[in-house]
């Protein structure tokens, strides 16, 4: 495992961690926070994290699990700390890697989802962001935020059914 690796030393071990996971992260952290200098912030002190805790680092479980946590944590504490205002990348290259879609729908999906993820509540978007962008099970979330199962799945049903319920309410029609 590259972690333990990287925990004895192998530098190289470290830099494929940051290579596959790099994106990963930081889009995490800026779809949380919704702001690019914060997540740019929120990213580095994951990575500042990661190098701390290598020689404490335990393989149980996935890696991808554990780095999420800590990058959850991260972020959360940033919500704690300062609240900012809901990011919405305007570039071209927004919707750049989106294949048979219009680009400038893609853009007005991406902008209006980024919105609706802003104005939920930070454990749902947590949830939402975790279990529907990067895939982890909701037993997995569940130990990242130190929750139940059962919790999870209602703030993920709650984060769908907020996103539905604004989406209505904008067009008025169903969702």
């Amino acid at each position: 495992m590259l972690m333990e690796r990287y925990a004895r030393g192998d530098l190289d071990a470290f830099e494929e961690l940051y290579r596959r996971y790099e994106r990963r992260v930081y889009g995490f952290c800026l779809r949380f926070l919704g702001d690019p200098d914060g997540a740019a912030d929120a990213f580095q002190d994951v990575f500042l994290r990661l190098i701390g805790a290598r020689h404490k680092y335990e393989a149980r479980g996935r890696f991808a699990q554990w780095i999420f946590a800590i990058a959850r944590r991260v972020c959360v504490d940033g919500v704690r700390g300062s609240r900012r205002e809901a990011y919405h990348d305007d570039s071209p290259r927004a919707a750049e890697n989106t294949v048979g879609v219009d680009p400038v729908e893609s853009f007005a999906y991406k902008d209006a989802l980024q919105r609706l993820l802003q104005r939920m509540p930070a454990e749902q978007r947590e949830v939402l962001l975790l279990s529907r962008y990067y895939g982890f099970k909701y037993g997995e979330i569940a130990e990242m935020t130190g929750s139940t199962e059962a919790a999870v799945k209602q703030k993920a049903y709650r984060a769908v059914q907020s996103i539905r319920r604004t989406r209505r309410d904008e067009t008025g029609r169903r969702a």
